[in-house]
């Protein structure tokens, strides 16, 4: 009944998306009515569960900055460079 889909895959039909995982690009998946009633029930379970704290950064900037900072530090390679129809600003 819980199907996990990844980044470009299709949703089964009849299926909709309970809450989107950043970390692994991917989704999970439940029949119509429950993915809702599942992604309520998610977001109060954190609500509780984070209640009353306070998040000093944000994980989802703090995972993008990572990204970006790999990236900046990875060796560039000039055959993986798209060439582009028009001047790069």
């Amino acid at each position: 009944m819980l199907k996990k889909i990844t980044n470009g895959d299709l949703i089964p039909r009849y299926y909709g998306i309970a809450w989107f995982s950043w970390q692994t690009g991917g989704a999970v998946c439940l029949p119509l009515g429950l993915n809702v009633l599942a992604a309520l029930t998610r977001a109060a379970y954190f609500s509780v569960k984070h209640a009353g704290r306070i998040v000093k950064a944000c994980p989802r900037d703090a995972y993008a900055q990572g990204v970006r900072d790999g990236r900046a530090s990875a060796p560039q390679s000039p055959h993986i460079e798209p060439t582009w129809p028009w001047p790069r600003a």
